[in-house]
């Protein structure tokens, strides 16, 4: 039975093989498909390499497909930004300065892995940079390509502490040459014709991991200085039970919790007068605890995206 995109589910973060995910834009909309979603968005780490592919699949099978990006902003931690992703909707694919700008980014997560193998094999873990690649298969190199291949030949080593100690602030956490602060990316979104959206929030909660905090009042200071810069959204729905730092082979909070968290975060929306989104961070077999189309998302939230795109929000103008 075809569904009517007013009545349908929508998924608005998803991954293709143009960065991190193991479907090809085409599978991806083929997998849409088949779960009944009215539209998605394609929303690869850094890149909109997969667009093209996934609006021709789109157009073929009756799927709207939403042009998007997510981009890794710079570290700011003064400002309490640390790790924090952007998400980008409606966008042009084909704005150059964006396609220029996305480029120089890739290039600068390729050229730090050279940095970052030296520093896994001065501490006893020896991997090859052309393994990576072959692994990243010509897409941006980011740190899941690298702890693939470091746990195929280092099993024994735990996939927390790689990710906790190549971090922002661990040690051996090593920078990229180049990245945007808050601000340009907002307004790079908002010359593409995109609204910009603060992605998963409450994924940069530092106190679940030491104390079992579900609220962390530093995200809520997070979303203040990016409504503050400009930002049109916060992604609300999102499966937090499914992702870290709330997922850890299983899920370390139940459905109150993550009821709670969403609720906590549509209300900080709607108190900064942010548009709502939401999505599943779906990206195949690397996350296989998350499907696609599971978080419900209505497709009214899409069309008020669109409202809020239309409106004065992405220009640099504060809303709190």
């Amino acid at each position: 039975m075809s569904v009517s995109p007013n009545d349908g589910r929508i998924d608005l973060h998803l991954h293709t093989t143009a960065s991190d995910g193991t479907l090809t834009p085409n599978e991806l909309v083929e997998r849409a498909k088949s779960l009944g979603l009215a539209a998605i968005a394609i929303t690869d780490h850094d890149s909109v390499g997969g667009i093209p592919e996934g609006l021709a699949a789109g157009e073929r099978l009756g799927v709207e497909v939403v042009p998007g990006v997510e981009i890794g902003i710079a570290h700011d931690p003064d400002r309490g930004l640390v790790e924090v992703d952007v998400l980008g909707y409606l966008i042009d694919p084909e704005d150059r300065e964006l396609v220029d700008v996305l480029r120089r980014l890739q290039d600068a997560k390729n050229g730090k892995l050279d940095r970052q193998i030296e520093v896994l094999c001065a501490n006893g873990l020896a991997i090859e940079a052309g393994e990576v690649l072959a692994e990243s298969a010509g897409d941006t190199v980011r740190r899941p390509h690298i702890w693939k291949v470091l746990h195929r030949h280092h099993p024994e080593f735990a996939a927390q502490e790689f990710f906790d100690r190549t971090s922002f602030g661990g040690d051996w956490h090593v920078a990229r040459e180049f990245t945007l602060p808050l601000e340009e990316c907002l307004e790079l979104i908002a010359r593409a014709g995109g609204i910009s959206v603060l992605a998963h929030p409450g994924a940069y909660n530092s106190t679940f991991a030491r104390g079992g905090a579900l609220i962390d009042p530093a995200v809520d200071g997070v979303i203040e200085v990016c409504a503050a810069a400009g930002i049109g959204g916060i992604e609300v729905y999102y499966p937090y039970d499914k992702n870290r730092p709330f997922h850890n082979d299983e899920s370390l909070i139940d459905g109150g919790e993550l009821a709670r968290l969403v609720g906590h975060y549509r209300d900080l929306a709607e108190r900064h007068g942010l548009a709502v989104t939401g999505g599943t961070d779906f990206h195949g077999a690397s996350k296989p605890q998350i499907e696609m189309g599971e978080v419900e998302v209505p497709y009214l939230l899409l069309e008020e995206l669109r409202a809020a795109r239309g409106g004065s929000r992405g220009s640099g103008r504060g809303k709190s």
